[in-house]
């Protein structure tokens, strides 16, 4: 299993994207090969935390291509205020299986 983490900065309430999130940019998510689990969490009024975890390495890569310019360009990167860090890695433990 491979993981991103990404801290967006937004210039909207983490709230009013919720909705999006979960009704158009999980679906394409869960379309891309994969994919395995998206968490938006509210770490703050203007701070969102995105976990994706995917099958492997080149799985996030791919699926960044596909979801980068089309949702994420659309519907978060105009609301960010910063740019947005990003971490990326294999997880080594878990309560899941992992597979890669």
């Amino acid at each position: 299993m491979f993981a991103v983490v990404n801290h967006l900065y937004l210039n909207k309430p983490v709230d009013e994207f919720r909705d999006a999130v979960q009704n158009e940019g999980l679906p394409l998510l869960q379309s891309l090969q994969g994919f395995r689990d998206l968490y938006f969490i509210k770490a703050g009024d203007d701070h969102a935390i995105v976990v994706l975890l995917w099958e492997t390495g080149a799985d996030a890569q791919n699926g960044a291509a596909v979801f980068g310019p089309s949702w994420f360009a659309k519907n978060l990167a105009p609301f960010l205020k910063a740019e947005q860090q990003r971490s990326a890695g294999p997880v080594i433990a878990s309560s899941q299986s992992l597979t890669s």
